[in-house]
């Protein structure tokens, strides 16, 4: 079973993607694809992309240093326990890239791997590299079962816009 999903955006490109989770001791960098920032922003992203009281479903996106980030908070269900909340990251060099365009793909994979019951920290670790390599691509691929695939398109080209047939026409008659 694949899920679509199409769209046009700007440019995807991320430099990292960071996925963070509340640990035994705080919030935790569980890890970073790839692994190409300072330790030092990985911690100032690890603590600015869930702020206290975030809740499930929230997008917030800012600035560390002169990068920026957009996270999308989302729950890790648990068998053993109440649910974990965590945040996955994707950081930019600028400001020139569609916030919006991030907020639905990240929203659209959680919501594919949880109906999958496969919304786990495993799973989105290993998911990581294909949906960099994704952005990278404009066209996300990933298969998350035997049975299940998500599918992003990101079309770069805008559709050229359809004239108005009939006020030409009028325009021409009236010359």
């Amino acid at each position: 079973m694949e899920s679509n999903f199409s769209m046009v955006v700007e440019t995807m490109k991320p430099v990292s993607l960071c996925l963070v989770q509340m640990g035994d001791k705080g919030l935790e960098l569980v890890k970073a694809h790839p692994n190409v920032l300072p330790k030092q922003v990985l911690n100032e992203l690890t603590y600015k992309s869930m702020p206290m009281g975030a809740k499930p479903g929230e997008f917030s996106s800012a600035a560390v240093g002169d990068l920026y980030y957009s996270s999308y908070v989302f729950s890790l269900p648990r068998e053993d326990s109440r649910d974990n909340i965590a945040a996955i990251i994707a950081v930019y060099n600028n400001m020139k890239y569609n916030i919006e365009g991030i907020r639905k793909v990240f929203s659209f994979i959680v919501k594919e791997l949880d109906s999958k019951k496969l919304l786990k920290t495993e799973v989105v670790e290993e998911i990581m590299p294909n949906l960099y390599k994704g952005f990278e691509s404009g066209h996300i691929k990933i298969k998350i079962s035997s049975i299940a695939t998500i599918d992003i398109d990101f079309s770069e080209k805008e559709e050229p816009e359809q004239k108005d047939i009939t006020n030409d026409l009028e325009d021409d008659l009236w010359k």
